[in-house]
């Protein structure tokens, strides 16, 4: 079953500026065109407190 499209990649990254969660976030978005350009995805980038929201239902950027 090679090829299966079921995979799902989270992850959770705190301690930065805003500056370097830009980068990240921009980063993010770049890698995931490159290796799979027809996926879809979500991003949201936010407080450390708000942490739940942000991976519930918060504010959320659509990656293209």
């Amino acid at each position: 079953m090679a090829g299966k499209r079921n995979r799902v990649v989270v992850a959770v990254i705190s301690g930065m500026t805003d500056t370097q969660a830009a980068d990240v976030t921009k980063e993010i978005m770049k890698a995931k065109q490159k290796k799979a350009p027809n996926a879809r995805g979500t991003i949201a980038s936010g407080n450390e407190n708000e942490v739940g929201g942000l991976l519930q239902q918060g504010y959320r950027k659509q990656i293209k």
